[in-house]
């Protein structure tokens, strides 16, 4: 039982709030694995776009197609999310991830590796994260509840940046010493074993109703979200952050190599800083337990991410820029925790799946944000093109700051969880 000091729970106990319930350590175990393997793949595919082509502007359009396939399939895998068993189609994702970077690890071992391989892949894994983000983001609302909710999804986000930050090195070092398809398999792994611990899992996570039509089940998901200004809100916002804040991380590896000067050892060192941050601005937010004003702490932290993105972008020294990278992961980490959990909040059980589907779909922007700052540096140069996303954040964040921040959610009891 937790520690109590009237509805307040104390140090320790509350920062572990969500890890009382048994299925939710069976949960982040699976996320840990899972996102090792996403963002060694994400890292090792930007080098080796970069190694075939040369080019910035490669980098960012391969990351670009991956994001067209969140965008095109992002509603969709929020009504599978809630016409089917979570857990399963989970599963069936992670199988299908893990398989994909095998397959071109192996391509890439053998040296039969060609560019369309990679954009093959990088296309079918956009699919793969329409379907898994709000799966995942549902699954952990129904095995803790709203009141560990905001706990819940800030230990998950900790769980990944914990990966980010072994998963780089390992990546850097694989890459550095036994060649970029070693990378690939170590990810393909990390996906195999997290779909192992989410077979552990125990429980029926599937609520809707199966005879509604799907098609109608996907509508009646973007109806909700346009008529509800709270929540369109804040997907208006979720947008230009995925698009212009978290999309330097596509361009990692041409700030890496082009800017700083670095090579793969190195580039693993920035991308691991970056995950330094954002682990430790999950776990600020964690320690909050049920912090109320989310609004205040979503726009806070969005704007900081903005303004040290810039600083960032403009350094020319390796040991600052390690700095300020953190800074930046550690906002928009801050920043993704909140927001995932307002959006949920917002929700009611019958449209949670569709929302964060459609809330998914945003995150595609990743990667179209990614080519399109790749299409800026082919014109300009990398560190304006990124500079350049980061002072839009700042100034679109400035302005809607006063309406999100007075975003309040109403959370519902749940006394069996």
């Amino acid at each position: 039982m937790p520690i109590q000091l009237g509805k307040k729970q104390l140090g320790l106990s509350r920062l572990l709030l969500a890890f009382e319930v048994v299925q939710f350590r069976w949960l982040w175990a699976s996320v840990f694995f899972s996102s090792m393997s996403m963002g060694m793949r994400m890292l090792t595919q930007g080098w080796l776009v970069l190694e075939i082509t040369d080019s910035p502007f490669w980098v960012g359009l391969v990351a670009g197609l991956q994001g067209v396939g969140v965008v095109g399939f992002g509603a969709l895998g929020g009504a599978l999310a809630d016409r089917f068993d979570k857990r399963k189609v989970l599963a069936v994702v992670q199988f299908g991830s893990g398989s994909a970077a095998i397959l071109i690890g192996v391509l890439a071992l053998t040296g039969l590796i060609e560019l369309w391989h990679i954009i093959v892949a990088s296309f079918f894994q956009g699919l793969f994260m329409a379907t898994q983000l709000p799966s995942s983001n549902s699954l952990a609302y129904e095995i803790v509840g709203p009141q560990r909710l905001l706990n819940a999804m800030a230990m998950r986000l900790a769980g990944m940046n914990i990966t980010r930050i072994i998963g780089s090195l390992a990546a850097g070092g694989l890459i550095a010493n036994f060649g970029i398809g070693s990378s690939y398999l170590f990810a393909g792994v990390s996906s195999f074993i997290g779909l192992s611990l989410l077979l552990s899992i125990k429980g029926n996570f599937r609520r809707v109703n199966q005879r509604e039509p799907f098609w109608r089940a996907v509508r009646q998901g973007a109806m909700f979200v346009w008529s509800t200004i709270q929540i369109r809100r804040l997907l208006g916002l979720s947008l230009l952050i995925e698009a212009f804040g978290f999309s330097h991380f596509v361009m990692m590896p041409v700030m890496a190599r082009d800017v700083l000067g670095l090579d793969a050892t190195g580039l693993g060192f920035l991308s691991a800083s970056s995950g330094v941050g954002s682990t430790l601005g999950t776990l600020a937010v964690a320690g909050l337990g049920d912090f109320q004003k989310k609004g205040i702490l979503l726009t806070g932290t969005a704007l900081g991410s903005g303004v040290f993105l810039v600083m960032f972008a403009l350094s020319p020294w390796f040991a600052l820029s390690m700095v300020l990278v953190s800074i930046v992961g550690g906002c928009l980490m801050a920043y993704d925790v909140t927001m995932g959990t307002m959006l949920q909040l917002l929700s009611g059980d019958e449209m949670r799946g569709r929302v964060l589907g459609i809330y998914g779909l945003t995150f595609g922007f990743t990667p179209v944000g990614g080519f399109l700052v790749g299409s800026v540096a082919t014109v300009l140069t990398v560190p304006i093109a990124v500079s350049l996303g980061g002072i839009l954040v700042v100034l679109y964040v400035t302005l809607i700051t006063r309406s999100v921040s007075a975003i309040s959610v109403v959370q519902e009891t749940n006394a069996s969880k």
